[in-house]
């Protein structure tokens, strides 16, 4: 997984060793790694990941870019929101969206790094 690079929603989606970057045409980014407390470590065990935090990481910024895509969206508004500093109004039901999609892939066995990997052909 680490070393991957997916082109999706108008972004790259960048897997490292540490986490994620999202990066758009125009040089903006978005960074994300696991989070080290205690709410990341028990978010990871609600959406079924149990203590493998940096999955649910990778998962969680795939899921903005393959929501986007599916919905006919440019980009992701939440993620280009906080790259640009201004957040999407809306950010909370696409956030939310999110979590259900990864929960939702989890129960069924389904591998969105993969899933991104075949949206974007």
């Amino acid at each position: 997984m680490a070393g991957s690079i997916i082109r999706l929603a108008g972004s790259e989606i960048e897997i490292a060793s540490w986490g994620v970057t999202t990066l758009y045409p125009d040089g903006l980014s978005v960074p994300a790694a696991p989070q080290d407390d205690a709410t990341y470590r028990a978010r990871a065990e609600a959406l079924g990941y149990g203590a493998d935090t940096m999955c649910m990481c990778v998962d969680h910024e795939v899921a903005h870019a393959v929501l986007a895509h599916v919905l006919g969206l440019r980009h992701s508004p939440t993620l280009r929101g906080v790259a640009e500093g201004a957040y999407w109004p809306h950010w909370q039901a696409e956030e939310a969206s999110v979590l259900g999609l990864q929960r939702y892939a989890r129960m069924s066995d389904v591998d969105l790094v993969k899933v991104a990997q075949r949206l974007a052909g």
